[in-house]
């Protein structure tokens, strides 16, 4: 059963948007990368399976966000998140022949969930909302600066080397680091009211629930149990210590 989560965004004072989102955003991100789910990979006791059904439920949120932001590139104000260097649905389906084989696409399924995730990134580009920049923000950035630490947690659960890590890889992004302070100065740089402001905060806290929800299903569908608390923060803190 999926535990109480968070009832909404946290109220946040007026400045850059990027500041603004991570700070509104912090309870439902902290309890997304908490879910039984996530600590179990981040464990390395994840199994096989559920990872690649995980990669596989992925795949269809990536294609709604890329067609999208594809859809978008012209757009005055969204043209500027079309980064085709970031785009991951190629990856992800190079990642699925190797761990589900190439009849990939006939063995993975769309699920409640992912539906969910996938049709909601779907209604707000279709809208035309700014606010379809926390769906793109929260999809690619943690990866592209969490790379090489998630590379290290898929070898040391699965005994690979190089082989079905495709989706880590962003050979077009040089600095990482760089990369994401850029990525905030585009963001912070669109012409956006207070309003506006607030409802891509509200759009980043759907989107982390949407996210947290993909992962309890997961956890329903392959037996993942819960881990204590007191468990679950001593390996965050690691991780930090790793990746900080």
């Amino acid at each position: 059963m999926a535990k109480e989560s968070s009832t909404g965004p946290i109220p946040v004072e007026e400045g850059p948007l990027n500041a603004m989102l991570m700070g509104g955003t912090a309870v439902i991100h902290r309890e997304a990368e908490r879910v039984p789910f996530m600590v179990a990979f981040f464990k390395g006791e994840l199994p096989q399976g559920a990872y690649a059904a995980y990669l596989g439920r992925l795949h269809g949120v990536y294609e709604a966000l890329e067609r999208s932001a594809a859809s978008l590139k012209d757009h005055p104000v969204l043209g500027r998140f079309y980064t085709p260097e970031l785009s991951r649905l190629s990856k992800l389906e190079e990642d699925l022949a190797y761990w589900v084989g190439p009849d990939w696409r006939d063995q993975i399924t769309q699920t409640p969930a992912s539906k969910a995730y996938a049709d909601r990134v779907n209604e707000v580009a279709e809208s035309k909302s700014s606010s379809f920049v926390a769906h793109h923000w929260l999809r690619y950035l943690g990866y592209v600066l969490g790379q090489d630490l998630l590379r290290k947690l898929v070898r040391k659960s699965y005994g690979v080397e190089s082989e079905g890590m495709a989706f880590y890889d962003f050979p077009g992004i040089d600095d990482p680091k760089a990369y994401l302070l850029a990525y905030h100065e585009k963001m912070n740089s669109m012409p956006l009211s207070l309003d506006q402001k607030h409802a891509v905060i509200e759009e980043g806290y759907i989107a982390f629930k949407l996210q947290k929800e993909l992962t309890e299903e997961l956890a329903a569908d392959f037996g993942v149990g819960d881990v204590s608390a007191e468990e679950t923060e001593r390996l965050m803190d690691e991780l930090t210590a790793e990746h900080p």
